[in-house]
């Protein structure tokens, strides 16, 4: 992400979702990624009506990795995570779009295989949080053969096609993320990990 390009429109955006008056300089890639992530995440959550306890400690886990001990950062997340889900961000695509506007395809796609690790942790995925997560993966402009692996690999249904997977592989090595916050390179790293194993 290109923080020179960060827009009036993602400063103002996120002023509203986390009601509090941000300077162009509180407004980090992680900050935006995160706020994108938030979004996502309690997408799959809610869309199926059902918020399972897995669900919810995923969360937990994920927004504890990504604050890293930070007290302000955690302040921060705790005003996006109300604000998301008061808002409903995460059924506005256009919201969604503005917040990925300089997204790179490696962070789309840290973004989608997290929604995906989401869904599935209350051990299956729901048909609804698939078409979420598909539908998301499309309006980011991601490649269908990479989301079908994402997809293959957490519903193991289809067949996967292992250049596609070797691409995607490439685009989640940690070195795609090494101009960013430590935190993008470890999210990689984990994501990795469970495509690795599945």
């Amino acid at each position: 992400m290109d923080t020179t390009t960060i827009t009036t429109e993602i400063v103002e955006l996120l002023c509203r979702i986390s009601r509090q008056k941000l300077r162009e300089q509180d407004i980090t890639p992680l900050v935006v990624f995160l706020t994108a992530l938030i979004s996502i995440l309690r997408g799959v959550m809610i869309i199926d009506r059902t918020i399972a306890v897995e669900e919810e400690e995923r969360l937990q886990k994920t927004l504890k990795a990504f604050a890293s001990g930070d007290r302000d950062r955690v302040e921060l997340i705790q005003r996006l995570v109300k604000g998301i889900s008061k808002q409903q961000v995460y059924f506005n695509p256009t919201e969604l779009l503005t917040l990925t506007a300089l997204f790179s395809e490696s962070e789309k796609l840290l973004l989608i295989g997290s929604g995906y690790e989401m869904s599935a942790a209350d051990g299956h995925i729901d048909m609804r949080e698939q078409m979420y997560l598909q539908s998301i993966a499309n309006r980011l402009g991601l490649d269908s053969r990479h989301i079908a692996v994402i997809d293959t690999l957490f519903t193991k249904e289809g067949t996967l096609d292992s250049e596609a997977f070797s691409e995607v592989q490439a685009l989640l090595d940690p070195s795609q993320f090494e101009s960013r916050d430590p935190v993008f390179g470890k999210a990689a790293k984990h994501l990795l990990s469970i495509l690795v194993r599945k």
